[in-house]
């Protein structure tokens, strides 16, 4: 998760927010906000934790806003639904494209509320 951070990884997006205990904000792993030393920084799954631990929302990455664009995963098994919506696509079909399905399951709940197969 940390070097996801620092590389702003954009596979990343959806899966933990970052909390910058020096500011005491928290961010998306692709804020295009100066990185903080990596003693400072404290990781979470959802903002929910981190406004638990008294982290506010970063102004710059607004990681509370949910009319961002989906993450690139998402976006990818959005494709595959389209290209056969009646198909059913197994944990395998996820695997020859590439995507780790326990990411794909997370990654679509947390941004449509719902897992992938459903």
């Amino acid at each position: 998760m940390t070097q996801a951070f620092y590389d702003r990884d954009e596979s990343a997006e959806g899966i933990f927010i970052v909390g910058v205990k020096t500011t005491g904000i928290f961010c998306r792993p692709t804020c295009k906000a100066r990185k903080p030393k990596p003693e400072n920084i404290s990781f979470y799954p959802d903002a929910t934790a981190a406004l638990h631990d008294g982290f506010r929302p970063c102004k710059l990455c607004e990681p509370l806003d949910s009319t961002l664009p989906p993450p690139p995963l998402v976006l990818k098994l959005r494709e595959a639904i389209e290209e056969e919506p009646t198909r059913r696509i197994t944990e395998q079909n996820l695997t020859d494209r590439g995507i780790d399905p326990s990411t794909a399951r997370r990654q679509f709940r947390r941004y449509y509320g719902m897992t992938f197969h459903a």
